[in-house]
């Protein structure tokens, strides 16, 4: 319910204090077992205004009609849609028809209210006779901020069993007051605890009732709670005079347990982490998602790691890496033998989308998991869950993948509710009230959604429009600023149970690495703390960072880990370079002990950040997971495939009405190989401005081709060579033969003209450098490129820019006004630089980035620096701006 104080009865015969929940109150009552009902079913009914939303989302929409229901049922004083009076509201507003369409649901299927509102409705239903126990109370006024039914509730009941004994009144109301007394008048923790909701209290200086500290992320919050619980009770104070505020998280629970054990120090009323996953659900919900062509990347990388797989987890790492950086046929399944083939096999055939072959390949795909025997059970769970989505096939004769999957989700497994017991660490959860004051409070994880938690917006009803409704019927359903105040009262009385100290603990990262903002809660506090003649203090100029601050004046006692006889870190360098002492050059051998060739791309990741290539050198770049989307590399490589299709080496050019009836069909079997998730409806815009784009492109290209007497002797070449003392190996789009033999090297970009030219005119393109450096000193020719390279001619490189059909041509003389010649050394700042950064780390030296890198080499270079964006270590170690590499500065000249 929505009141922050609970329901309190007296056990008639023990005198145990007891909260009334509707467990209890439907053992009293004898209420009947809640009725089952198929809400999505319910909800499918075209008179519903929301029906249309059940067929795009069905679990989002239930979710919210079923909120929205129980905030109109617990505004009303005796759960009965008749007290619904909306005539004094505009039946064509969206108010009148959402509230209306509520009711209607409400009258029809009484069993759509939540389970504990149908106790509530037999109770209220019920005479004082019916009661099988008393439940005298211990209160005769509700919460302030209970609902109109928690109101009749508790009328109701105080009618049928009157109020408890004086004597046990009186021992209910000494036991609580520890709990809301709060600090010592005039200290900074009491100004904390009245001015944190808006309260008039005088701001005043800072004191040591209140602290605030920023850590690295939850795992250091629990080091640190650890050492301070400890270092309080070295001093004197009882394990049970400390208590713990903590969210709602599995994560807080683990780490929490593993730093207090470390420490010996025992909690008391922590939750529970879960046994275990479901992991059969997991495993049927990402076949599921797999099956339904085209299948995601997410989906097939999560199947892949499924511990149910018949494969090592090794294997199932490999397959996920490869599918998450765009190889949806790893290099890894082609050593799968076996069971594990033939399960690999399935998930990537062409399943036929009918309930019968859904079912045929999700019946196989269970006789082909993990046979190892500690995963027999979860196999039998996973079979017997198959039994409900084999009704469901069943029944259909179309496939219904929204109610498959909500058959197949899996169940979300939160941390139990702990015995608490006297002796130990009070632990509070951020969904209750403390159970027992405590002296010192330690509150956790004040960043980011949290104290308090956000408000979502109603996907019915919008604030203005309940704020309407109470003014024109009464009726008041809660907006989001009545949960917001609420959430921050019971913070406030969350913070009332400590007497002598509070400390607020910040974690700067997410579990996800991602930085977070501080929480509301803190920018609350801080405005109770005066800063002199200029007002209150800003929340970050109090807040401490651990390990910025002098260990001697850490809350806590330490130690110093001394595992080398030079205890500390070695500080970053001034000078900005790392030095190994190895060549990392040879990091990677070939058979023959040469080092192995570097592709331009990579050298471009040199180029722009030693680091971020070393990290790729030693196999330490990030594989980022994020859901299916079209990027630059994605459409290009999908242009690029079209465009070797449509000319073939060696053939005649296409006519303008074959490029027209060729590009669609082109294009769908690029997307079906590289891009597979464009196949989806949702991407149809996409899909159109690809094939915009690339038909437009293909027509100028085949005029240019034609305007050059030029042919194609071969697409997706690939070239090997040696330059600047390395070996160099890539791959070029296309490459061309012109009338007099000159060869033409062509690189087809999914960009515009004018950088891609300016980066030219400044000498800072460095692929076309390097193709034309492969084809002058090259390996391994192959037949067709040896005879192409016979006769020593000349070699010219393009880019080809396909979303404004540019060509940027340098080294040869084409016939005037077909392609754009670009004059002068397209290349030299770039070699320079490279070679520059090839003989550093050529010494074991890595030059790290600066914080002007950036700018330089998108105002300078005119090229996107795609390196100092591939691992967050690059920004970690990044030097001060003013820090300048001279190395670029010189190359500029």
């Amino acid at each position: 319910m929505n009141g922050l104080e609970q329901l309190v009865t007296v056990h008639s015969g023990t005198g145990a204090f007891r909260a009334i929940t509707s467990d209890l109150l439907a053992e009293t009552y004898l209420a009947p077992r809640p009725q089952a009902l198929d809400l999505n079913a319910v909800l499918g009914d075209a008179a519903f205004p929301w029906a249309s939303s059940m067929v795009v989302a069905p679990l989002e929409t239930a979710a919210a009609v079923s909120a929205g229901l129980r905030s109109l049922a617990v505004a009303t004083n005796g759960l009965n849609p008749e007290e619904v009076d909306l005539s004094a509201l505009d039946r064509d507003s969206r108010l009148y028809k959402h509230l209306s369409a509520l009711c209607d649901l409400w009258r029809q299927a009484p069993a759509a209210l939540p389970e504990d509102l149908q106790v509530y409705a037999h109770v209220l239903a019920c005479a004082s006779g019916d009661a099988l126990e008393p439940l005298s109370l211990v209160s005769a006024e509700p919460c302030r901020f209970a609902a109109p039914l928690e109101r009749r509730l508790h009328a109701h009941l105080l009618d049928h069993h009157g109020l408890a004994e004086d004597g046990f009144r009186k021992e209910w109301a000494a036991r609580c007051a520890p709990l809301v007394t709060g600090a010592a008048e005039g200290t900074s923790l009491w100004r904390a605890q009245q001015g944190l909701t808006g309260a008039s209290i005088p701001s005043g200086p800072l004191d040591d009732t209140l602290t605030f500290f920023a850590l690295r992320d939850e795992a250091e919050e629990a080091d640190f709670a650890a050492a301070r619980a400890q270092h309080l009770i070295d001093q004197g104070v009882s394990p049970d005079e400390i208590g713990l505020l903590v969210p709602d998280e599995t994560g807080y629970v683990a780490q929490l347990r593993r730093a207090f054990d470390a420490a010996g120090v025992p909690l008391s009323g922590l939750p529970l982490p879960p046994d275990r996953r479901d992991i059969a659900g997991e495993t049927l919900l990402q076949l599921l998602l797999c099956f339904q062509a085209p299948a995601p990347a997410m989906a097939l990388a999560s199947l892949y790691i499924s511990p149910l797989m018949p494969w090592p987890s090794e294997t199932g790492l490999q397959l996920a890496r490869e599918v998450m950086q765009g190889r949806f046929e790893p290099f890894a399944a082609r050593s799968l033998t076996g069971r594990a083939q033939r399960f690999y096999k399935l998930v990537r055939s062409n399943i036929a989308q009918t309930p019968d072959g859904i079912q045929q390949a999700l019946e196989q795909a269970a006789q082909l998991l993990s046979d190892a025997a500690e995963q027999r059970e979860a196999v039998a769970t996973f079979r017997a869950k198959l039994g409900a989505i084999r009704a469901e096939l069943t029944q259909s004769r179309s496939l219904d993948w929204a109610a498959l999957y909500r058959v197949a989700t899996p169940a979300t497994l939160k941390p139990a509710p702990s015995e608490a017991f006297v002796e130990g660490v009070s632990v509070f959860t951020e969904g209750a009230m403390p159970w027992r004051p405590a002296r010192h409070l330690i509150a956790m994880g004040m960043s980011g959604n949290r104290w308090p938690r956000a408000v979502s917006a109603s996907p019915l009803f919008l604030d203005g429009e309940l704020r309407l409704l109470r003014e024109k019927t009464g009726l008041h359903i809660e907006t989001r600023g009545d949960v917001l105040a609420r959430r921050l009262e019971k913070l406030r009385r969350q913070f009332l149970c400590a007497s002598d100290s509070l400390t607020l603990l910040r974690p700067v990262l997410a579990p996800n690495g991602s930085r977070q903002a501080a929480a509301a809660a803190l920018s609350l506090v801080a405005r109770t703390v005066g800063n002199g003649g200029k007002g209150t203090e800003d929340a970050e100029a109090l807040i401490h960072d651990l390990r910025a601050l002098p260990r001697e004046h850490w809350p806590f006692a330490h130690r110093v880990v001394k595992a080398s006889a030079d205890p500390q870190p070695a500080a970053m360098p001034e000078d900005g370079v790392l030095r190994l002492g190895r060549d990392l050059l040879r990091r990677r051998l070939a058979e023959d002990g040469r080092m192995r060739p570097q592709s331009p791309s990579r050298l471009e990741t040199l180029l722009v950040s030693p680091l971020a290539w070393s990290l790729a050198e030693f196999g330490a770049q990030p594989v980022t997971w994020a859901p299916d989307g079209l990027d630059v590399m994605v459409s290009g490589t999908i242009a690029h495939d079209v465009l070797e299709f449509l000319f073939p080496k060696d053939a005649p050019l296409p006519g303008h009405d074959q490029i027209e009836a060729t590009v669609p069909e082109l294009l769908s079997a690029a997307i079906r190989r590289y891009a597979p998730f464009l196949q989806r409806s949702i991407w149809a815009v996409e899909r159109e401005g690809l094939l915009r784009d690339i038909r437009t492109a293909a027509h100028a290209w085949r005029n240019t081709l034609e305007g050059l007497g030029a042919r194609v002797i071969e697409n997706e070449i690939g070239l090997q060579g040696e330059a600047l003392g390395i070996l160099l190996r890539g791959r070029a789009d296309c490459l061309l033969q012109l009338e007099d033999g000159s060869l033409l090297v062509v690189d087809h970009k999914k960009s515009g003209t004018p950088k891609r030219r300016a980066r030219l005119e400044a000498g800072w393109d460095l692929q076309l450098g390097l193709y034309r450096a492969m084809l002058k000193r090259p390996e391994k020719t192959g037949d067709m490129l040896g005879a192409a390279l016979a006769g020593n001619p000349q070699i010219g490189v393009a880019y080809h820019l396909i979303n404004d059909q540019g060509v940027l041509l340098e080294g040869l003389e084409p016939p005037d006004g077909v392609v754009t010649v670009v004059e002068g050394e397209i290349s030299v700042q770039a070699m320079d630089l490279l070679i520059l950064r090839l003989a550093e780390v050529g010494e074991g030296k890595i030059r790290l980035n600066s914080e002007d890198d950036r700018d330089f080499f998108e105002k300078t270079a005119n090229l996107a620096p795609y390196a100092l964006d591939a691992s967050p270590l690059v920004a970690r170690f990044m030097m001060p701006g003013t820090v300048a590499d001279d190395s670029m500065e010189d190359s500029d000249d």
